[in-house]
This record gives C-alpha cells, structure tokens and sequence, in this order.
C-alpha cells in the first residue's frame, strides 16, 4: 500500500494558489506567449526572428504577470518561523543540486512544474516520471536548451548566496563524489541495460531500427553497443564538470586561474538565462 505524503505540494500547485488569491487566470501566461507567436506560427516573420520574439514575449511576462517572489512568498507564509526557514532552505537546495545534477547527467527533461514535488515540512523533492528518453536508435534523447530546470523563483528564493554557495558546491561535491567511484560504468551499464531491455519491448511496431529487432531477439552486439555508447556519454558528461586536480605547475600555467567549479557554474548560468528559458514554454509557465 502507498499513502500520499499531505506535505508534498508540486511546483504547479504553489502557482495555482498563488493565482487564486489573486484573483488571476493560471492559464493566461501561456495563452499570452501563444498569442505572442502567432507571426511566427503564420510564417510571417524570419526564422532568425522566432527566438527575439519568444524572448521578448518572456520578458513581458517576467515584468508584468509572473514575477520571481512567487514561490519565496508561499514559502514565507507556509514555515513557522526563521529556523524553519533556515533548515528548509539548507535541505531543499542540497535536493534540488542533486536532482539538478541527476537531470544533466542523465540528460532527463521535460521538467514542468507538476513533475517536480516537494515537501514543506522537509524540503526533500521527489520528482515524477524522471529518466531519460530515447532516440530511435536507443541513444538518450535531449534536445532542451537548459541542463536542468532552475527558473527565476527558484533563484529569488535561495538568492544568490544561496545558489553560489550550495546549489554549486553541492553539484560539484557530487558530481567528483560519482567520477571517483570505481564501479561508476558497471553501475551505468547495468542501468542502461535494464532501461534499453524496457525501451526495446515499448518501440513503435514497424520501426526501422537496421540491425536490432523487436523485444529479446535484439541483436547482443548491437545492445552492447547502445550500453556502451550512452555509459560513455554519461561519464563524460560528469567529467567535464567535476572538480579536476592539477599539480602545482600546471595550476599555474593557467591564466587567469579557473574555478574549480567552473562547469558547474557554466551550467547554472546556461539554466538562469533568460534566452534559453524563453524556449521552454512547452514544459510550464513562463518564467516561474
């Protein structure tokens, strides 16, 4: 038996409340960015124009319907006092680095607000239909322009001290913690075993895969290609953002020296930018 946790409220949930007490319409946001593109829809406009429009449209809704104290305000009047508010904060940015860091490596998207649960009480997350999607060729599936979802009400929330100096550290601290583990490729390669066995019985009927064929018949040396080929992608993926050690000469060589958690940094800020989140309408509301 599996009983619901009455302190888990999602992301979608916080907006929708906050859009009752004052007396707006959820929806209105979207429709608004919609109405926005209708030129480019039409084909009136450039291709080259679509993403200025898109990003114009998200400023005009960050300014003056959906603004960044949205989820800071519900937290405020939902914790008891300043404590409360210390330790959630503490834990619920701990969480959200390591799902954060999860989503990159993994490349696991579509993170709308309603996927994405919390519990008031705690600050643990737990968030829905989280795994990786795939190509028809069995490879992981990404094609977002964020690494990970961390909007602007999130970033209000912690501040900017609290982004920088958990969200950060925490994502770096974890992500050395998993480069240095030496059964990291076998533990991958027994995950994408399992998820490419299941993805291998849920493919299309009548899809033209060259070598593999439907469900057990699937060719060994294929799959074991597929495995070996996303593992590999996985780990290099977490190296590029893990914390390299340099010896004292080759700290030096470098000019100017470079943060250890640079990569990290790099990701965060590809997350923040208004430029990349005005092209994620189609996994919630703009700019919450």
């Amino acid at each position: 038996m599996v009983e619901d946790d009455l302190m888990y409220s999602t992301f979608l949930e916080v907006y929708e409340n906050h859009c009752a007490r004052n007396d707006r319409e959820a929806d209105f946001p979207i429709t608004y960015f919609k109405e926005q593109l209708n030129q480019a829809i039409s084909g009136q406009i450039s291709p080259e124009a679509v993403v200025d429009l898109r990003l114009q449209a998200y400023n005009e809704i960050t300014k003056n319907y959906v603004s960044d104290g949205i989820f800071s305000q519900y937290m405020y009047k939902t914790l008891l006092s300043g404590n409360h508010m210390w330790a959630f904060k503490k834990q619920f940015a701990i969480q959200l680095a390591l799902s954060s860091f999860m989503s990159f490596m993994l490349q696991i998207g579509g993170r709308s607000p309603n996927k994405i649960l919390f519990a008031k009480n705690t600050g643990k997350i737990f968030q829905t239909d989280f795994h990786p999607a795939y190509d028809a060729n069995g490879m992981i599936e990404f094609n977002e322009p964020v690494p990970f979802r961390l909007t602007r009400n999130m970033q209000a929330f912690f501040s900017h001290f609290g982004v920088e100096g958990l969200i950060v550290s925490a994502m770096c601290a974890a992500a050395q913690a998993v480069v240095q583990s030496q059964h990291l490729w076998h533990q991958l390669a027994m995950f994408f075993r399992d998820e490419l066995l299941s993805w291998s019985w849920r493919r299309p009927l009548g899809l033209n895969l060259g070598p593999a064929t439907s469900g057990s018949s699937m060719n060994p040396a294929d799959f074991k290609h597929k495995v070996t080929t996303n593992v590999d992608h996985v780990i290099s993926r977490i190296t590029k953002i893990a914390p390299q050690s340099l010896s004292e000469e080759e700290e030096n060589a470098v000019d100017p020296p470079q943060s250890v958690q640079r990569g990290v940094t790099e990701l965060v800020e590809a997350a923040l930018t208004p430029r990349n989140l005005c092209m994620m309408i189609q996994h919630g509301i703009p700019g919450f």
